[in-house]
């Protein structure tokens, strides 16, 4: 007969972990965010024989509403620059337009998104403008456009046109 060992194994050790907290914050609370892939813009500096510059004021709902700029908007998916440009021009103001060379660009950082602007030198060829989905427009010199309300991302290309000017 074979006898039966009853042993009694002690008990297991008890194995202390360390419960790992997350970090408090992943970025600091003032640092700023961005979790989209920046939106392309562009915009035309539409000029007329006299030296003026067209500018559009944006709709008071819009984002930057009430702000001045050189009219344009979102480039659409799959949408090459200047026929953007030309689309834009035309819904807004409802012009048709020679799109020329780019004359500027520049990525700008707003708080929530970064925005990639495209400015292109830009010449009516028919139509004249009009209130279609802007608040207002003017034509201004170059000196003038310091007298309106840009929105920051646009204060390089207007010193370098206020430079052209002088």
């Amino acid at each position: 007969m074979t006898e039966q060992v009853s042993a009694v194994l002690p008990p297991a050790p008890l194995f202390r972990c360390k419960v790992l907290k997350p970090p408090r914050y992943l970025v600091a609370p003032h640092a700023r965010v961005v979790t989209h892939p920046p939106i392309d813009v562009v915009a035309g500096v539409v000029r007329r024989d006299d030296g003026k510059l067209l500018i559009s004021q944006r709709l008071a709902d819009d984002t930057l509403g009430g702000y001045w700029e050189f009219p344009g908007g979102k480039v659409e998916v799959g949408e090459q620059l200047k026929l953007a440009l030309k689309r834009e021009l035309q819904e807004e103001l409802g012009i048709e337009t020679e799109i020329g060379d780019e004359i500027h660009h520049i990525v700008h950082a707003y708080p929530d998104r970064d925005v990639r602007l495209f400015f292109y030198d830009a010449r009516i060829l028919s139509g004249e403008p009009q209130k279609l989905e802007v608040a207002d427009f003017a034509w201004v010199t170059p000196a003038e456009l310091m007298n309106y309300k840009f929105p920051e991302a646009d204060r390089p290309l207007l010193e370098q046109l206020r430079g052209q000017a002088s």
